[in-house]
């Protein structure tokens, strides 16, 4: 019965000895799981987190940029219009739709700058002293160049003519602003990638309705636009 007896009590301590163990190994594992509750592990804090490239972030914004398009609205505010646009032959018509006399005395005419998306005043055209504008006249300015690389304008009518350092991609498509003096923008067209070629225009129809819309029609510098 002795040696029984001593054999149970080893027995006893063993599992006792296992019992320790298996509640040690439990508080291990509540640690555990207490800190991943509390504080997730990196690799599993940033699965879920997506980051773009600095390259793929203005993927959809650089193109256009580059390009100098603008797919925003035309704005009409002057009396004074962006009337008519010719990419094939590079030249803006401006019209006065008032019933006035419009001085453009120191107003700009400018393409928009590739980099700030911004009206491009190093390269505007500035209306010197004395362009008036009468009622129902227009305004041509002749895009790609100027002084000996100037090229002359259609004779179509107009009562001025200015030429200009910038052009007008009919590739790619342009945006034109009209500033007053102060900078102000009181005119805007956009003029999209390919929207004429050859003796079509890109004209605002009705002619010289502020809320008309542009279409490709025929050209007609310095004259009406008739759809």
């Amino acid at each position: 019965m002795h040696g029984i007896a001593k054999g149970t009590s080893k027995r006893l301590k063993v599992v006792a000895l296992g019992a320790a163990l298996a509640a040690s190994s439990l508080l291990v594992l509540d640690a555990c799981l207490s800190d991943s509750a509390t504080t997730p592990p990196t690799a599993d804090a940033a699965a879920d987190v997506i980051v773009i490239p600095a390259s793929d972030a203005g993927a959809d914004v650089a193109p256009d940029v580059k390009k100098g398009f603008d797919a925003g609205g035309n704005e009409a505010i002057s009396k004074v219009l962006i009337n008519e646009i010719s990419g094939g032959d590079e030249w803006v018509e401006l019209v006065n739709s008032g019933d006035a006399g419009e001085s453009l005395v120191g107003f700009k005419l400018a393409d928009r700058d590739k980099t700030t998306g911004e009206p491009k005043l190093s390269e505007a055209v500035t209306f010197p002293a004395s362009t008036d504008l009468a009622p129902g006249a227009y305004l041509l300015v002749r895009g790609g160049g100027v002084g000996d690389a100037g090229r002359p304008c259609p004779d179509g009518g107009q009562a001025y003519c200015f030429n200009a350092v910038f052009g007008i991609s009919n590739k790619n498509g342009e945006t034109l602003f009209l500033l007053q003096p102060d900078g102000g923008v009181v005119g805007k067209v956009v003029y999209p990638p390919d929207a004429s070629a050859g003796s079509m225009s890109y004209a605002r129809i009705p002619n010289a309705d502020p809320n008309g819309a542009f279409k490709t029609v025929a050209e007609t510098p310095g004259a009406p636009n008739v759809e």
